[in-house]
């Protein structure tokens, strides 16, 4: 970040130094006619001490304009009292932050503007307060790049505070600092060398540096797709580029069995997946696998913003419940209220997981009795689940007995998430054909769970307070793509580039319990990617939830 402020100061300088031979007009375009109305005779660069105070800056009329007058303003809030007489006087605002700022004034004369910089100092940091990192101090990226993560821990600092963030590399971005992250992205290295970076985190005199390496641009050809999922009947058009330039005409596309050139586009003939790489210049690239189904496949729907990668994120709930539990009535309240909130209904799905009651409850499923022993038995963080009622957030955090729903969306609800899904689903007898396709701004490998949820069940709920609780919605009933009480995270949907649409076409067979309505099912989707441990664990990304034989497309902002 001060990497940053330090481009601008300089930056700063580069202007006021050329503003004595170009005067910056107001279409921001220099004077044609070589006349400087005024100038400053100030320092350029004014430094402030960190508590504010006031300070002035001086100018000379050199050329009298009638009817011209001297204006100050600026953008900076901290900036206050701009007053314009023989000099321009200000004043700056207490700079409560550890870390330096910057503003400018821009001062106007006729057809003249100069600008002045004001440099504030941040405030000194609790010499007293630890600084410790918690991930590793080595973060690798392969050649692609992506998205990291710091944990860090500052202890005995004063309230508010967070370190001094900064990358010595233009690749490294600072995404976002937060209370005990850092977020950062890694561009992908279009160059023939591997290399090298430090992000590095202060506060006060104390200082940690956390390297960043990333494995050489390949000098082979990269092969995408306009799709990877092809409709019997379809063609599929191939693109090859080496470092960023696009060396389509240039190369052969193969078929990766059969060793013989396809022609782009291809119309496959074949159900099934087929296999395809690029050559060029005696280089081959990775192989490709195309997906080629029935014709009758269930279409996504269109991407209502192509060039977006602003997604809403929807969290993951479980309420672990029990048409039995007397208790319970006053979380699925709780849970009501938050799915009524005009604020919070958009930020999260919720499912109904019946686990208390046993076989004999309308609601209960095997699939929701494994749930509770996955976050009894392997996911502790938070409380443990020793009793009803209960509640988790995503795949890996437990509340027990607390009813903060509002409190857990805040904590986990992610501005800037990384991916969304679209889903397009159709039903025929006993098999569910699951159409598919994530989205996402970053390059990771990612993790899909489906589950299977029943809406409308009557069931007489212990301890109601209202007749709407005997009838029960989002309960889960089963989950396609299976769950184990050490895993609940799926099957691998599969690795997405950065900016790119990656989709794949699944098969189930429903298994409907007897006292099931599969008319009144639905599908929630679930993609999950490795968590800030990378410790093999997957964390929930986002969610979706699909109608059987309906479809739902990406979830933007609105």
């Amino acid at each position: 970040m001060r990497r940053v402020l330090f481009s601008l100061i300089a930056l700063f300088a580069l202007l006021f130094t050329s503003c004595d031979q170009f005067p910056i007009s107001d279409d921001n375009s220099p004077e044609v006619e070589d006349i400087t109305h005024f100038r400053v005779t100030s320092d350029s660069l004014i430094p402030m001490p960190a508590e504010g105070g006031n300070a002035e800056i001086e100018f000379v009329i050199d050329a009298v304009v009638e009817g011209a007058v001297v204006t100050a303003t600026s953008t900076a809030e901290w900036i206050t009292d701009i007053e314009v007489n023989d000099t321009v006087t200000f004043s700056v605002e207490a700079n409560t932050s550890i870390e330096e700022r910057f503003g400018t004034i821009l001062l106007k004369y006729a057809t003249t503007s100069l600008i002045v910089g004001i440099d504030q100092m941040g405030r000194q940091a609790n010499e007293n307060a630890t600084l410790t990192v918690d991930s590793e101090r080595t973060m690798e990226f392969d050649e692609f790049g992506g998205n990291g993560t710091i944990s860090y821990t500052l202890t005995g600092a004063d309230e508010g505070d967070k370190p001094i963030v900064e990358s010595n590399q233009s690749w490294i971005e600072i995404l976002n600092i937060e209370s005990d992250k850092i977020s950062f992205v890694v561009e992908q290295n279009t160059t023939s060398s591997t290399r090298k970076g430090n992000i590095s985190l202060s506060y006060g005199e104390k200082k940690i540096i956390v390297q960043v390496k990333q494995e050489a641009g390949s000098s082979s050809p990269t092969l995408t797709a306009d799709k990877t999922i092809v409709r019997l009947g379809e063609s599929v058009a191939f693109t090859v580029t080496l470092a960023n330039n696009d060396i389509t005409a240039s190369s052969t596309i193969i078929d990766y069995y059969t060793h013989t050139k396809i022609p782009n586009p291809y119309t496959p003939t074949e159900v099934g997946e087929f296999v395809v790489m690029a050559q060029y210049n005696g280089n081959n690239s990775k192989v490709l696998s195309i997906n080629v189904v029935p014709s009758d496949t269930p279409l996504l729907p269109e991407d209502s913003a192509p060039e977006s990668y602003d997604f809403n994120q929807r969290i993951l709930l479980i309420d672990h419940t029990g048409a039995g539990c007397s208790y319970c009535p006053a979380v699925k309240e709780a849970f009501k209220a938050v799915e009524e909130n005009v604020y919070y209904k958009d930020k999260f799905n919720v499912v109904y997981s019946y686990s208390f009651d046993g076989s004999g409850s309308a609601c209960y499923s095997s699939a929701s009795k494994t749930l509770w022993n996955y976050f009894e038995q392997v996911c502790s963080t938070g409380d443990y689940l020793t009793g009803y009622p209960s509640f988790t957030t995503n795949y890996c955090f437990n509340y027990t007995g607390k009813y903060n729903i509002t409190d857990r969306i805040d904590q986990f609800w992610d501005a800037n998430v990384s991916a969304s899904i679209a889903l397009a689903t159709k039903r025929d007898g006993d098999k569910l054909v699951v159409n598919t396709a994530v989205k996402s701004s970053v390059s990771q490998n990612y993790k899909l769970s489906l589950w299977l949820l029943e809406d409308d069940i009557y069931a007489t709920q212990s301890g109601a307070t209202a007749s709407w609780m005997h009838t029960h919605h989002n309960v889960m009933r089963d989950a396609l793509t299976g769950i184990s009480k050490s895993d609940i995270a799926g099957v691998d949907f599969g690795y997405v580039t950065a900016n790119s649409t990656y989709e794949r076409v699944m098969t189930f067979d429903l298994f409907v319990g007897s006292s099931w309505n599969i008319n009144n099912c639905k599908l929630i989707a679930i993609i999950s990617a490795p968590n800030s441990k990378y410790d093999g664990k997957y964390e929930v990304v986002t969610t979706t939830i699909c109608e059987l034989g309906g479809s739902v497309g990406f979830d933007y902002k609105k």
